[in-house]
């Protein structure tokens, strides 16, 4: 059983399968997290026993109920969504469905069980915490200086010559998240350094915090900087009586030789950041964001619009102004964990939510009084990764952190152990129960990595300009994948480009006939609605078909109202099919919510408008 705990702990933020399958760096760790977990439900009798002695404890049983709050919270968000199956099964950018959440909660609550058992399990779980993190903190420390030989180094630099920036991802797909883990790995590591006896796992421990620390400021997340200088703070705070002033020349060595990269030939990268930094303090979308998430939350409070249903559902809220500031921008998420969770569950999971945070300075609160070693750290690992959430979302990764760390905090609050019974004997149903999650894992995790290996392998051969073997790739996906999301849109996207970039004329009829079915089927399917209708629009609109075309432009604006572009173009439609006055009335629409930042629309606004003047 420990080795399970630990390596599905180790392995869910580390790996990452580029060229295996489409959606690297959450598939792999959906299918590792579900594979642990049911292979952790196999040791019945074992659970049994140690979920009984951690019931026994009032913060273990406190704990439990929360777990068990959250995840009712969720299916009955996930009953009452407005995109059910969507809900259930996770959208394609993150896959937290209730059945993801579900195995999350299921491996908590038998890793805190687990934990519960002895607390000197905390000494493994951090080693394992500690010797990920070394792990991927040193890749994405790799990524900053150009060296990365899983990922194309392009895919997350941004700008040009000296104002050029680098966001590494690390293993978990964007640098925003990959951050947000390091900050708990950083007081993780120096809760491991507290708790170590030898010498060896003192320098591991060592090395993932300063590792880890690095990586944090390498990425340029300015959020994740937050939680690092609060976590810091409690961890100063807690253990203030005991800082050597050996661990505070360590700490302002540390700091000169930042400053000394920063102001180096290698800090260019971090000098752009800066000044990009600067130029954005209000942190882009995020204020304009929170507020409609709140207003767009208030329109379903109780219940909530259902897990995973932002990205489809926001974009009907979304305001003038927020359009106005970023015209042609793609939100996925409130980027905060308490306006997702509004957002998806209603008051009812924000209620929960609040109290598991409650909950999680209380147990920290009560290790303090207790004058534990833990306490300072895993305070600062809980209150740095919160004080992080409250500009992006939970993915699995931050999650499974999320609660580990309070499991952790439980436990050390609580080290005394329980009487134990000699055999806890399990009933029946819980065996029925155990064996109906175990199939449900298997056949969602198989299923997943299926259509995604097929996924990867039709848009290798579309890339290749081979339509048909890309086509019958594409044709497994179809039968393998999970219903409520699909990467019909982004299939069509590279089946347009395969048909416009080759000479071949078979092949282009093909690749314009494969486009044009997965256009039509992205529109019920895909995440992003809006995106979908103006992609069909744009294909129909090469057959010359103008019904088609404004059908498929108004199914967008009535998607996304707020979006300039099905408007804009909507009202060039309207012009050459002798509708003056409607047009006119989309090309203003267009340059309200565009915003000035694309002249071509304010250009056809203006051309419609002297036309309108002349007619008069």
């Amino acid at each position: 059983m420990r080795f399970l705990v630990l390596l599905t702990a180790a392995l869910v933020p580390l790996l990452i399968t580029p060229g295996l399958v489409s959606h690297f760096d959450v598939t792999p760790k959906i299918a590792v997290l579900l594979l642990g977990t049911v292979l952790l439900l196999s040791y019945r009798g074992a659970n049994l026993q140690n979920l009984y002695n951690l019931l026994k404890k009032p913060a273990g049983s406190w704990f439990a109920g929360i777990l068990g709050a959250t995840w009712i919270c969720g299916a009955i968000a996930t009953l009452f969504s407005t995109h059910p199956v969507l809900s259930m099964n996770g959208s394609g950018w993150r896959r937290l469905g209730l059945i993801s959440e579900t195995g999350v909660l299921l491996f908590v609550i038998l890793a805190a069980a687990w934990l519960s058992a002895d607390i000197a399990n905390i000494r493994f779980l951090l080693r394992a915490s500690a010797l990920s993190g070394i792990a991927s903190a040193a890749y994405g420390i790799a990524q900053y200086f150009g060296w990365d030989p899983l990922l194309p180094v392009n895919a997350y630099q941004v700008g040009e010559g000296e104002y050029m920036i680098v966001r590494p991802p690390g293993t978990l797909g964007h640098a925003d998240y990959f951050a947000a883990w390091l900050v708990a790995i950083v007081f993780l590591a120096l809760a491991l350094y507290r708790f170590e006896t030898r010498r060896g796992w003192k320098l591991g421990a060592f090395a993932a915090a300063g590792l880890a620390a690095l990586a944090i400021v390498l990425s340029g997340t300015r959020s994740a900087m937050l939680g690092l200088i609060v976590g810091g703070l409690v961890f100063i705070a807690a253990n203030r009586p005991g800082v050597r002033r050996s661990t505070m020349l360590a700490a302002a060595g540390a700091l000169t030789l930042l400053a000394v990269l920063f102001f180096s030939p290698a800090g260019m990268k971090l000098r752009a950041r800066l000044h990009w930094s600067l130029e954005d303090i209000r942190g882009g979308a995020r204020l304009l964001l929170w507020r409609d998430s709140v207003a767009m939350s208030m329109r379903r409070p109780i219940a909530g619009f259902g897990p995973e249903t932002f990205t489809t559902e926001f974009p009907r809220f979304q305001s003038a102004d927020l359009a106005r500031a970023f015209p042609d921008f793609y939100h996925e998420s409130p980027h905060n964990m308490f306006l997702d969770t509004l957002s998806s569950e209603g008051l009812a999971g924000f209620f929960v939510l609040t109290c598991t945070c409650i909950f999680g300075f209380a147990v920290a609160l009560r290790g303090a009084r207790m004058k534990s070693s833990l306490a300072g750290p895993l305070a600062a690992a809980w209150i740095g990764l919160v004080v992080t959430q409250q500009f992006i979302v939970f993915i699995l990764p931050t999650l499974l952190y999320f609660y580990l760390i309070l499991a952790m905090l439980v436990t050390n609050a609580a080290p005394e152990h329980a009487e134990t019974q000699s055999a806890v004997r399990a009933p029946a149903l819980l065996f029925v129960a155990s064996a109906a999650v175990i199939l449900l894992f298997a056949a969602y995790g198989f299923r997943l990595l299926i259509a995604d290996r097929f996924l990867q392998n039709a848009q290798r051969a579309a890339a290749a300009g081979d339509v048909r073997s890309a086509s019958e790739a594409y044709q497994t996906v179809l039968r393998w994948e999970l219903p409520g999301s699909s990467d019909d849109l982004e299939y069509s996207r590279d089946m347009h480009r395969l048909a416009t970039g080759t000479r071949n004329l078979p092949t282009s009829i093909l690749a314009r006939r494969a486009s044009l079915e997965a256009a039509t089927r992205a529109t019920t399917t895909a995440e992003d609605r809006q995106n979908a209708w103006y992609n069909l629009a744009m294909l129909q609109a090469e057959s010359n078909d103008a019904a088609g075309v404004e059908r498929a432009l108004r199914n967008a604006i009535a998607c996304a109202p707020s979006w300039f572009k099905p408007r804009w173009t909507l009202a060039q439609l309207l012009a050459i099919t002798n509708r003056p006055h409607e047009a006119l009335a989309q090309a203003d629409l267009a340059v309200q919510l565009d915003g000035g930042h694309d002249p071509e629309v304010l250009a056809t606004w203006k051309a419609l408008k002297t036309k309108d003047n002349r007619a008069h």
